[in-house]
């Protein structure tokens, strides 16, 4: 069974994270949506889903009777107005899956896996976030099918409330919305080399 901890520092150095006779082995950031325009998972759905609905809406102009009570150009008030929010809606998603993505940082030790996440606590105070998941025989680590690179599966968390920078903690508008219903899944996101990844943990996993 794993024993995860959560640290929180205000500055730190890796002198800090790292036990002193730890190796690290390796470490990285996620290869894919740390970019404003790289979306990724569930969230690129909802931007399909309303590009659709943003079309099929504005189909219907042609349709109405611009001489009826409700005619073409409230329609096209109306539906301007609609295609803004979703646009706004589309942006915010965005920019919060950028914003936990690019303040994310990996790495993997001789005894651990690391995930250090930089966000501001609810004093709007900026704190670094260190979750450490210590290698394990029994654990199910796992790959993640995700595009364009699959994730890994590192660790569980019993409540996504565990990680709390002010916002979001470790989730981001990408990942399913089923994803931490009843535990957190704690995951390298979109790492191009996973697999590989993956059995440097396992042959390092001792039991705990």
């Amino acid at each position: 069974m794993q024993d995860i901890t959560i640290q929180s520092f205000h500055h730190a150095e890796m002198g800090e994270i790292l036990d002193p006779n730890e190796k690290l082995l390796w470490s990285g950031t996620p290869g894919y949506g740390r970019r404003f325009l790289e979306a990724v998972g569930d969230e690129r759905k909802i931007h399909i889903a309303a590009l659709v609905g943003v079309v099929v809406m504005w189909s219907t102009v042609f349709f109405i009777d611009a001489e009826a009570r409700f005619g073409r150009n409230e329609a096209i008030w109306i539906y301007s107005a609609a295609t803004l929010m979703f646009l706004v809606g589309s942006m915010f998603l965005a920019s919060e899956r950028q914003y936990v993505l690019y303040n994310l940082v990996y790495f993997v030790t001789d005894s651990r896996a690391i995930i250090c996440r930089r966000g501001r606590n609810w004093r709007l105070g900026v704190r670094l976030y260190v979750v450490s998941c210590p290698h394990s025989t029994t654990y199910p680590y796992s790959l993640i099918s995700s595009h364009p690179y699959p994730s890994l599966q590192i660790g569980t968390l019993l409540s996504v409330n565990l990680v709390q920078p002010f916002g979001l903690g470790l989730s981001h508008p990408g990942h399913s919305f089923l994803r931490d219903r009843t535990t957190s899944m704690v995951t390298f996101d979109y790492i191009p080399n996973a697999q590989a990844l993956l059995e440097i943990i396992q042959s390092n996993s001792i039991e705990k």
